[in-house]
């Protein structure tokens, strides 16, 4: 029996006949050069993946055809940051604990990052130590506010809200382990450990306690230290014994998404001085030097997100990511219905560039950037400017007061690593032109990816690693920002593009 593979890019589609059971990342390599496979089809890298319209994500040298199959392949840029993901990131014996792998012939794990916008869960098979499937899905906290302090007053002032956005999360997490040993034909009791890394409000969220301290000066967590526990205990239907762990946080703005996807990195293979950067809701920081390291949170708010912009959205399909005077992407090529961060970037740097767009921020009226199929007008208007403008002045001058308290001119600067989704498909030369990103040399940049997924898989296949959490914990120093008076006058000056 033969079976139709369309194979489709940003740049070109090709179709080719297989037969039943033939192994996809064999079919990806006969007819596309270069496609990334670092472990060489061992299945024990996680980097082929591709998506599968319906299917989601997978490993394409873990999936074997047997039907007509459309496949969307990572773009250049995609690829690039999985190149360099898995150059940086740290190599761990898999030990994720004897116990508990003697507890199912094939056991797996599911290691899980939880974000505002997104949560994001890697299936591991333990065995191997292997990544086999990645699902990945809008938050559902999403209807309760998009940014994490509408979360923490929806927990607060509503009649067993604190509840709700525990079950939701729980609701999430079952709904993926069901997906997989659905399309694997496995029992969800051949799940033996979850390890979970998240923003501090969104781990207090999953445990179901309260975050409104964190809401509110001095925002003190309710914990910051790791767990361990029954998974049963939050009603997560894997093996009865199974566990749960969450990795440590920093501090209230700075999570076990931040630490864990840190010490992902080898650091060893970078230089002595460098800048770690998360941009989502809040931007995260962390300078590391070879004396200290040091952290900040930025209240960047949700505007690289899509939220409070008025034609902003979720890097879905529909959303315009890339934009120039020649023309704009959207995301899986349908028509736009939106603007996702990195769109919005590219958009502010060609206004500027143009001179549609002031230093100060004005605009003489709304920037059309166009009409879709459905007759919508998509612009940026005067509102959504002063937004960008809020977000991208606050992660700098995090930045800038880093570097001054360690006394580092950007010259030091090794590298400057971005992570998160928001990071891989920006386009560093815009956010430099912008004013989100500090003027530092293009090549001493690099994207990661997404390293607090690495760092959760790590959590999730070794011991040794959650030691190392720990051990990174104690040495960051971490910069309240909202007690600094020197903040406040950096904030003002940047507020200029």
């Amino acid at each position: 029996m033969k079976h139709r593979v369309i194979l489709k890019n940003s740049t070109a589609t090709k179709s080719v006949e297989v037969d039943d059971g033939a192994n996809l990342l064999q079919c990806i390599r006969e007819q596309v050069d270069n496609f990334y496979a670092p472990c060489g089809g061992n299945g024990t890298c996680g980097k082929c993946r591709v998506h599968i319209p319906g299917e989601g994500h997978v490993t394409s040298c873990l999936y074997y055809v047997s039907k007509d199959l459309e496949v969307i392949l990572p773009n250049r840029v995609e690829m690039q940051v999985l190149s360099t993901q898995y150059k940086l990131t740290k190599i761990l014996p898999s030990n994720p604990g004897k116990a508990l792998m003697d507890l199912a012939t094939i056991p797996y794990g599911l290691a899980i990052d939880i974000g505002t916008t997104t949560i994001v869960y890697y299936v591991v098979n333990l065995l191997f130590g292997s990544v086999v499937d990645i699902i990945s899905m809008t938050n559902p906290q999403s209807k309760f506010g998009a940014d994490v302090i509408s979360r923490i007053n929806y927990g607060a002032t509503t009649p067993k809200g604190l509840a709700e956005l525990q079950q939701v999360l729980v609701f999430s997490l079952n709904d993926a382990i069901d997906q997989f040993c659905s399309n694997n034909q496995i029992s969800p009791t051949e799940f033996v450990k979850i390890a979970v890394v998240g923003n501090t409000i969104m781990l207090h969220n999953l445990l179901g306690v309260d975050a409104l301290p964190i809401a509110h000066a001095p925002f003190t967590p309710q914990f910051t230290d790791a767990k361990t526990m029954p998974a049963s205990e939050l009603g997560i239907h894997i093996h009865p014994k199974g566990e749960l762990i969450l990795a440590p946080s920093l501090s209230a703005y700075v999570g076990a998404d931040i630490l864990a996807g840190l010490a992902s990195i080898d650091c060893s293979k970078l230089g002595k001085n460098f800048l770690f950067i998360d941009i989502g809701t809040n931007g995260e920081i962390v300078l590391a030097t070879p004396e200290k390291k040091l952290a900040c949170a930025t209240a960047a708010g949700p505007a690289f997100e899509g939220a409070n912009i008025s034609c902003g959205m979720a890097a879905l399909p529909g959303a315009i990511s890339e934009y120039s005077e020649h023309g704009f992407k959207v995301i899986s090529g349908t028509s736009p219905t939106g603007i996702c961060g990195s769109g919005l970037v590219d958009i502010i740097a060609t206004m500027l560039e143009t001179g549609a767009l002031e230093p100060d921020g004005n605009i003489a009226e709304d920037f059309i950037i166009c009409t879709n199929d459905f007759s919508t007008t998509i612009v940026l208007s005067q509102q959504d400017v002063r937004e960008i403008q809020l977000a991208k002045s606050a992660v700098l001058s995090g930045i800038n007061r880093l570097m001054a308290i360690a006394g580092l001119s950007m010259d030091e600067l090794d590298h400057v690593l971005l992570a998160g989704g928001f990071g891989n498909y920006l386009n560093i030369a815009n956010a430099i032109r912008m004013g989100l990103l500090p003027q530092v040399p293009l090549e001493k940049y690099i994207q990661v990816g997404n390293s607090a997924g690495s760092g959760a898989v790590l959590a999730l296949k070794s011991e040794v690693f959650m030691t190392e959490l720990e051990t990174l914990k104690e040495e960051i120093n971490y910069i309240e920002l909202s007690t600094d008076d020197e903040f406040t006058m950096e904030f003002a000056m940047n507020m200029y593009f």
